[in-house]
């Protein structure tokens, strides 16, 4: 690509930015981030379930104390987690703007930095 020559009397022009919109602004449908939570809190109960027939299969043991995390904790933890939908999603730019390739390159002389 060649240079053109600097001309003094040539006012820079005015160039009009085009705003695309970013595929990553898009948030997810509803309906897709409700079954998102619905299936975390499933799998999470889930457990809760596990750890409580663990408590009461094993209860005499000492091993029983490593269950009880699980069935008290984590049912507080599912809901705070099923409850925190759509707050959570990443902030993204709402807009790029892409500068347009075919800009003039602006040089100073000497004779215009005194």
């Amino acid at each position: 690509m060649t240079e053109q020559p600097h001309d003094p009397q040539r006012q820079p022009r005015l160039v009009q930015v085009e705003v695309v919109q970013s595929i990553t602004s898009a948030r997810a449908p509803h309906s897709e981030d409700v079954a998102r939570r619905m299936k975390a809190y499933a799998v999470s109960m889930g457990v809760r379930t596990l750890c409580v027939i663990g408590l009461v299969v094993v209860f005499p043991h000492w091993s029983a104390w490593l269950f009880v995390p699980g069935a008290v904790v984590l049912p507080y933890v599912a809901v705070l987690l099923a409850n925190a939908g759509r707050e959570r999603s990443p902030s993204a730019p709402a807009t790029v703007v892409l500068p347009p390739s075919n800009l003039p390159v602006l040089r100073t002389t000497r004779d215009d930095a005194a």
